[in-house]
């Protein structure tokens, strides 16, 4: 069963239902660590397309576009490389300041993106880190909330320059992990699956 938003006919892929659908391939091996498609199982979904292996989610009679909706492993390539961006950043700033990822108290996903992402999915192939639910907090237009918020109090807009005066700069390209962890992220998870035990744990089951 295909269940959309508002129950319409699925006409594409939305960027969080991306990570969903990628994080599910994988965690069923349809996907392996690479991103790569399990040619064992082709079949009637699995199949070499114009672009390369594709997966079928939607058939044509099945969509609300008259025309199949696929993932291929080009799609799939592109969002690795730019999970392993994110997360390589994530990573070296961690590490830069003399932290490790259980260090972390909190979390904060904001924008329209980050409102809808799905944690479990983000985490399956390497997106985020491996850390508690309870730690993550979604905040949405997290820009205009701030500013409407600075706008509006004397003690926030105090608090903002506080902060701004305390913010270090970072630029990760110069910096020398960075590419190291950028090339370790190019899997999902990630090629030291140390860093995701409970992802290392399901793919085992």
């Amino acid at each position: 069963m295909i269940i959309t938003m508002d129950n319409k006919a699925p006409a594409g892929i939305c960027g969080s239902g991306l990570l969903i659908i990628i994080a599910t391939l994988f965690e069923h091996k349809v996907l392996d660590h690479a991103g790569k498609f399990d040619q064992a199982l082709a079949g009637e979904r699995l199949r070499k397309g114009r672009s390369g292996w594709e997966y079928v989610l939607v058939l044509a009679q099945e969509g609300g576009i008259n025309d199949e909706i696929v993932i291929n492993e080009v799609d799939i390539d592109n969002l690795i490389r730019t999970k392993a961006a994110i997360f390589a950043g994530v990573k070296t700033l961690i590490e830069e300041v003399g932290l490790a990822t259980s260090d972390l108290e909190e979390i904060i996903l904001a924008g329209a993106f980050g409102s809808f992402i799905d944690l479990d999915a983000s985490i399956s192939i390497g997106l985020l880190p491996e850390i508690s639910p309870d730690k993550v907090k979604y905040i949405g237009n997290g820009s205009l909330l701030g500013a409407r918020m600075n706008a509006l109090s004397n003690h926030i807009r105090h608090d903002v320059s506080g902060v701004v005066a305390r913010m270090t700069s970072f630029e990760l390209s110069e910096m020398p992990g960075y590419h190291h962890q950028y090339v370790a992220s190019l899997f999902l998870p990630h090629t030291d699956m140390s860093l995701f035990p409970e992802v290392a744990q399901r793919l085992a089951e």
